[in-house]
């Protein structure tokens, strides 16, 4: 080979290198758990849709919410230094207590637009789209709702983002008096060990395993001597652990220790994860 041909080939044989050893260090099951981080969620439009949404009075809203599973975009907002997580206490259904801030996805938008439109309307936040980064997806369930009858529940398709905000965007952060009485900044691991919805926690954990699969890509691309094999097989465990304590978490089948319990809506409820 001649010399020009072996220094042609050095990227890749350093990316086969860096691939092989992310392999070396992860456990079997490693290569699974990363396929549950997207980096993005794509919006495909096909024929070019158009919306033509109009807002239903509660009696057909009501019935179509009966047959139809609803698409939601709900956040994980952090502080300025990452270390905390925003989470807000409801006050209405399907979940009168702890939840992420967010809502349902309008006909046409995208999961990022869907969540600048909510914090707008929900934080009084305007946010650029490229801020936001991917977390997880999950399927919910809700034995009650707020639109009559209340008792059909309501069924959503949850898409999770999550955003780091500015300290002076804290500082604006406005709370919605008819759907939250209040708020704190918690660290994540008070939510993994606290009395939260599950699928708050599987969130907050699969957001952790996000950024530390953010944290080796970065050492991977960067090449440098703040790249060594010691330091991407460190990361490399690190996301495994943080992957599977994920993937645990979405594991838990049956009934979760966390009952919801509003006595303002005279309301108790059990939590089942399937």
């Amino acid at each position: 080979m001649s010399s020009i041909a072996k220094f042609a080939d050095r990227p890749h044989a350093e990316e086969r290198r860096r691939a092989a050893l992310l392999h070396q260090f992860a456990p079997p099951n490693c290569a699974t758990a990363t396929h549950m981080f997207q980096s993005h969620v794509p919006h495909h439009n096909t024929g070019g849709f158009t919306s033509h949404r109009v807002r239903l009075p509660d009696k057909e809203y009501g019935e179509a919410l009966d047959c139809l599973v609803k698409a939601c975009s709900d956040m994980l907002l952090l502080s300025p230094d990452g270390a905390r997580v925003f989470v807000g206490k409801r006050c209405v259904h399907p979940q009168p207590d702890w939840w992420f801030v967010g809502g349902r996805i309008f006909p046409g938008e995208t999961p990022v637009q869907s969540c600048c439109r909510l914090l707008q309307r929900e934080l009084s936040l305007e946010i650029a789209p490229d801020r936001f980064q991917t977390v997880c997806c999950q399927s919910l369930a809700w034995g009650m709702r707020t639109q009559p009858p209340e008792a059909h529940g309501t069924t959503d398709s949850q898409v999770v983002l999550s955003l780091r905000l500015t300290e002076e965007e804290v500082t604006k952060v406005v709370l919605d008096p008819k759907e939250y009485t209040d708020a704190k900044w918690l660290p994540p691991a008070e939510i993994l060990g606290g009395h939260f919805h599950p699928a708050l926690k599987y969130a907050v954990a699969s957001l952790l395993a996000a950024q530390k699969l953010a944290e080796l890509r970065a050492a991977c691309e960067r090449g440098d001597d703040t790249s060594d094999d010691a330091t991407l097989a460190r990361l490399a465990r690190e996301f495994s652990a943080l992957a599977d304590a994920a993937g645990a978490q979405a594991a838990n089948d049956g009934a979760a220790a966390y009952r919801v319990v509003a006595p303002e809506l005279s309301y108790e409820c059990d939590v089942t994860t399937s």
